[in-house]
C-alpha cells in the first residue's frame, strides 16, 4: 500500500505496521511492533485529543476518519488523514484496530495557499480606493466593496441583490443608467453620474464600466469602478475662479495705470471704488497725515452698496501710538480681530464699533519727500476676515499707484512754479509739455508695480503685447502640458521657461536647461539620456543625462530647431512614452519631465524642407506661445532703458540719473534687430563710457543735449509742504479765507496758512 497502516490490539499495542508506515515516520519496524499508548510517532500536545479517540474507539462510538499530527523520528512534525476500521472474528466480535494512514503535508499547503489567495483577492477588492460594483446580467448586485458603500452610504446587506433602479440612482437617471447597462456588453466606457448618497446628499462620480467573461469568453457578468470626483470640479472652479480673478486683477491694474497724470482727486475715487469691488471689501478710504505725522485725517471713503460716503475722521497719535508705531514700522498692517487687537482697539469707540468694522488692512501711500499717508481695507461683518497673501500684495499695488498719482501730482504742482517764475514762459510751456508727454512714456515705476501683482520677478514691461503673454503663462504653467517658446533671439526665452516653472506645481524641483546649438553632434545623446562606463571610447565613468537630472521637474529645450535630425526620434519617443534608453544601458527608464522647448526657427518651414520631423513639430506645438520682438513692444523701451541703468549703475558704481529725450526718442525709433539683448549691451557699453549723471549712448548722441532725469524725487519736507499748499491754492483760485477758501480746506487759520506762505516763500504769481 502507498498509504501507511498499523493495527493494533485490544490492549492499544502495534500489531502491525507496513513499510510505507515506517517509511513516512522514520521508526523502523522493530521499533514499533509492540509499542503501547503514547506510541512513538504521536505528539505530546495531542495526547489529550488521542486520549478522547481512544475512549470511543473502544465503546465503538469513534468518528472512523480523522486529520491528526504525528512526529517523525527526527522529531519532524507532520499531518496526516487517518481511516479507522475493525477486524471482527467469526462471531462478529471485534479483536483488533488498524488505521490507513496518509501524509497530507502538501495538501495542507495547497490548502492554506488557497485560503490566503482568497483572503487577499477580497482584501484586495475590500481595500481598494475606488468602489466597485459587480453585476450579473439582469441588473443584480453580486458584489460592493467597502469604498462604494462608504461612497454611497449604504451598508453592503442593502445593496447586495438589488437590482435596477439601485437606491443611490436619482429618479431622472434610471432609464440612462439602465441602458448603459445593456451597452457594456458590447463596448467598456467611462460615465459620469450624480450619485444620491443615503443621506440624501448629491455627489459627481465617474464611472469605469468593464465585462466579466468565462472561460469560453462569454461575458457572464459586469462591473464599474466609481470615483467621487466633487472635489476634482471643485478644483476645477478654484482654477477658473483664480484665472477670472487674476485678470481682472490684471485689468484693474492696466486701468489705473492709465489714471497717473489725471486728476487726482477724481483717480483717488476711483481707485477706492474699483479696490473695494476686485477685493470684495466693504469699506475702501484713502487718509493723509498731517505735516508732523501726528494726526491722520479721512480724505474719501468708498463703501460698498452706498458709494462714496462724507467722513470727517481723525486719527491721532497721542490717542493711538500702538498704531502709528506699527505703521511706521511695518508699513502695512494685517489685522484680523481688530477691535480686540493692541493696536488699533484705543480707536473701537469712535470709529471701530459704530461702524461695526471687524477687520483691517493697511498700507502706506509715498509721496515725493515723505509718508503721504494710508491706504485701509475695512471688512464689516459680525465675522473676522484673513487677509491672504494675494490681497496683501494687490492691496500694495495699489498703494504704490496712489504714490505715483501723488507724486506726480507734486511733481507737476512743481513744475508749473518753475514756469510761471521763468522769464521766457513761452519756452518753459513748452518744456512742461516735453516733461509730460515723458511722464507718460516713461512710468517704470508703475511698470515695476505692475510686475508685483503677477510676482515675475525681472519681469520688465508695460506693453499690452507683452502682458498677453503673460496671461498665456499663467494659464498653462499649472498644467504639465508641453510648451513650446516662438520668438526672435534675445525676447527674453529663458527667462518666460523660468517663469512657467516658477509658477507651476514643479517649482520645487529643478529647471534643467540644454541650449541644443552648443553641444557637439557626437555627444547628443550622452548629454541627453546619459551614459554608461565603457560605452564608448571617453565614456571612462557612468554620466546621468538632462532628462534624468530633470526628473519631477522641467527639461528647458532651447534652440530646438537645431537638434539633429537623427536624435528628434528619441525625444519623440519621450515626449510620447515618458521613456529614455541610456546610452550603453540595457532596458528602459520611466521618467516624470514637464517639457518647455524655444526657438527663433520657423518649425513648419524646417519641417517643409525635411530638415525637422512633422510629428515631432506636432507634440511639441501643443501650447505655442509667441514672443513679440522688441520692435513689436517698443513702448517698453524706457522701462528697460531704466532698468539697465540701475543695473549697471550698481555693476560699476556709477550714479547715472538724466538722459536726453531726444536720444530717449531715438532709443524708441530704432527697430532692435537684436531684441532686448541688443539694448542691454548698448546701454551697458554706454555706462562704461558715461563719466558723468547723464547716460551718453554712442550711435544715438543729439545736436540738443538737454537731459532730463531718469528718476524724478524731491524728497525734502519744505518741498510737500510748499507743493501740497500750491496744489490747494490753485484749486481755491489763491482764495485764503471763507467757506471754499484753502484755510478750510487745510482746516488751519488763515493766519497761519499766511505765515506758512510767507515761510516756504510762496508768492501769488502777477497774472493771477
Amino acid at each position: 500500500m502507498q498509504e501507511g497502516l498499523y493495527a493494533i490490539n485490544l490492549e492499544s499495542e502495534i500489531i502491525s505496521v507496513n513499510p510505507a508506515f515506517c517509511q513516512m515516520t522514520g521508526f523502523s519496524e522493530k521499533e514499533l511492533l509492540g509499542a503501547k499508548r503514547p506510541y512513538p510517532f504521536s505528539t505530546p500536545e495531542m495526547a489529550s485529543k488521542n486520549n478522547e479517540r481512544y475512549k470511543l474507539l473502544l465503546e465503538t462510538n469513534n468518528n472512523p476518519n480523522y486529520e491528526n499530527l504525528y512526529r517523525r523520528k527526527n522529531g519532524e512534525r507532520f499531518p496526516v488523514q487517518i481511516r479507522v476500521s475493525r477486524i471482527n472474528d467469526d462471531q462478529g466480535n471485534v479483536i483488533a484496530f488498524f488505521g490507513t494512514i496518509q501524509d497530507i503535508t502538501e495538501r495542507r499547503k495547497a490548502e492554506i495557499e488557497l485560503k490566503l489567495s482568497k483572503e487577499f483577492n477580497d482584501k484586495l477588492i475590500m481595500s481598494m480606493q475606488e468602489g466597485l460594483i459587480i453585476t450579473d446580467l439582469n441588473t443584480k448586485i453580486i458584489l460592493v466593496n467597502n469604498s462604494l458603500c462608504k461612497l454611497t452610504g449604504y451598508s453592503r446587506n442593502e445593496l447586495l441583490e438589488q437590482s435596477q433602479p439601485y437606491p443611490f440612482w436619482r429618479k431622472e437617471d434610471h432609464e440612462k443608467a439602465i441602458e448603459i447597462h445593456k451597452s457594456i456588453t458590447q463596448e467598456e466606457k467611462r460615465v459620469f453620474f450624480d450619485i444620491k448618497r443615503k443621506n440624501g446628499e448629491l455627489i459627481k462620480a465617474s464611472f469605469n464600466t468593464g465585462k466579466i467573461k468565462n472561460n469560453n469568453e462569454e461575458v457572464i457578468a459586469v462591473y464599474a469602478t466609481v470615483k467621487d470626483i466633487s472635489e476634482e470640479e471643485k478644483a476645477k472652479q478654484i482654477l477658473i475662479d483664480k484665472e477670472k480673478k487674476s485678470n481682472q486683477k490684471k485689468n484693474v491694474i492696466l486701468e489705473l495705470a492709465k489714471l497717473v497724470g489725471k486728476d487726482v482727486e477724481s483717480s483717488l475715487q476711483r481707485i477706492s471704488e474699483l479696490a473695494a469691488q476686485t477685493l470684495n471689501v466693504s469699506r475702501v478710504g484713502i487718509w493723509s497725515f498731517n505735516d508732523d505725522m501726528s494726526v491722520i485725517n479721512s480724505e474719501n471713503l468708498f463703501e460698498l452698496g452706498k458709494g462714496f460716503l462724507d467722513t470727517q475722521q481723525a486719527i491721532n497719535y497721542s490717542a493711538n501710538p500702538y498704531y502709528f508705531e506699527a505703521l511706521k514700522m511695518y508699513q502695512t498692517i494685517l489685522i484680523k480681530d481688530a477691535q480686540n487687537n493692541i493696536v488699533t482697539q484705543l480707536f473701537n469707540d469712535f470709529y471701530l464699533k459704530p461702524n461695526n468694522i471687524t477687520s483691517v488692512m493697511d498700507v502706506f501711500i509715498q509721496s515725493t519727500n515723505r509718508y503721504y499717508g494710508v491706504i485701509c481695507f475695512e471688512h464689516v461683518g459680525d465675522d473676522l476676515r484673513e487677509w491672504t497673501a494675494e490681497e496683501q500684495e494687490f492691496a500694495s499695488s495699489i498703494a504704490n499707484i496712489v504714490s505715483l498719482m501723488i507724486e506726480s501730482s507734486e511733481r507737476k504742482l512743481a513744475e508749473h512754479k518753475l514756469v510761471l517764475a521763468n522769464e521766457e514762459l513761452t519756452k518753459a510751456n513748452n518744456e512742461l509739455n516735453v516733461l509730460q508727454d515723458k511722464l507718460e512714456q516713461e512710468n517704470v515705476y508703475l511698470r515695476n508695480e505692475i510686475d508685483l501683482v503677477f510676482n515675475y520677478e525681472e519681469m520688465v514691461y508695460g506693453s499690452e503685447a507683452f502682458g498677453n503673454v503673460l496671461t498665456e503663462i499663467e494659464k498653462v504653467a499649472p498644467t504639465d502640458a508641453t510648451v513650446i517658446l516662438l520668438g526672435e533671439s534675445g525676447t527674453g526665452k529663458e527667462l518666460l521657461a523660468r517663469a512657467v516653472h516658477n509658477i507651476s506645481h514643479r517649482n520645487n524641483k529643478p529647471l534643467i536647461k540644454v541650449n541644443c546649438s552648443a553641444i557637439p553632434r557626437e555627444l547628443f545623446e550622452s548629454e541627453l539620456f546619459g551614459h554608461k562606463k565603457g560605452s564608448f571610447t571617453g565614456a571612462f565613468a557612468d554620466k546621468i543625462g538632462k532628462f534624468e537630472l530633470a526628473d519631477n521637474g522641467t527639461l528647458f529645450l532651447d534652440e530646438i530647431g537645431e537638434l539633429p535630425l537623427d536624435l528628434q526620434p528619441k525625444i519623440l519617443r519621450f515626449l510620447q512614452e515618458g521613456e529614455i534608453e541610456v546610452v550603453g544601458g540595457s532596458g528602459v527608464k520611466k521618467l516624470n519631465v514637464r517639457v518647455i522647448a524655444a526657438t527663433n526657427r520657423n518649425l513648419k518651414e524646417e519641417v517643409e524642407k525635411k530638415n525637422f520631423r512633422e510629428d515631432l513639430y506636432f507634440r511639441l506645438n501643443v501650447f505655442p506661445i509667441d514672443i513679440p520682438s522688441l520692435k513689436e513692444r517698443k513702448e517698453d523701451v524706457p522701462y528697460l532703458v531704466e532698468h539697465f541703468v540701475e543695473k549697471f549703475n550698481k555693476a560699476y558704481g556709477k550714479n547715472i540719473k538724466y538722459i536726453s529725450d531726444e536720444a530717449m526718442n531715438k532709443l524708441r525709433d530704432y527697430d532692435w534687430p537684436g531684441n532686448i539683448r541688443e539694448l542691454e549691451n548698448l546701454i551697458e557699453r554706454a555706462s562704461i563710457l558715461s563719466t558723468e549723471e547723464t547716460l551718453l549712448i554712442p550711435g544715438f548722441e543729439s545736436a540738443n543735449q538737454k537731459a532730463k532725469s531718469i528718476h524724478k524725487k524731491d524728497l525734502s519736507l519744505d518741498a510737500a509742504q510748499r507743493n501740497h499748499i500750491l496744489n490747494i491754492l490753485e484749486q481755491c483760485n489763491w482764495k485764503i479765507t471763507g467757506a471754499n477758501g484753502a484755510a478750510s480746506l487745510l482746516k488751519i487759520k488763515p493766519s497761519t496758512l499766511r505765515d506758512r506762505m510767507n515761510k516756504l516763500k510762496i508768492v501769488k504769481p502777477q497774472y493771477k
